[in-house]
């Protein structure tokens, strides 16, 4: 095994992992790209990798905009003011 191929073995292991424990902390270790280019053989992987990744982008971009949504929502309700009835009779 070529020293290139192990070194991106091991960049595309990381980031399946990453992947598979998105929901848990994450290496925050920055990263240092092997050198060349991804080995032919490990390029469908590689390729494979990209996609789950652009996957959980855009699942992260709407969850923060749904967040974003639901805070400028609860910004909206008023806040209690003591000189007003606490309940509002809809009944009556």
């Amino acid at each position: 095994m070529t020293e290139a191929l192990a070194a991106w073995m091991a960049v595309l292991d990381r980031f399946e992992r990453a992947l598979d424990a998105a929901d848990e902390t994450l290496d925050g270790r920055p990263l240092d790209a092997p050198p060349g280019p991804v080995p032919d053989e490990l390029r469908e992987r590689a390729e494979a990798v990209l996609a789950r990744q652009q996957l959980m982008i855009g699942a992260l971009t709407a969850s923060r905009a749904h967040v974003a949504r639901e805070i400028a929502a609860l910004r909206r309700v008023p806040t209690g003011r003591q000189d007003r009835p606490a309940y509002l009779d809809i009944e009556g």
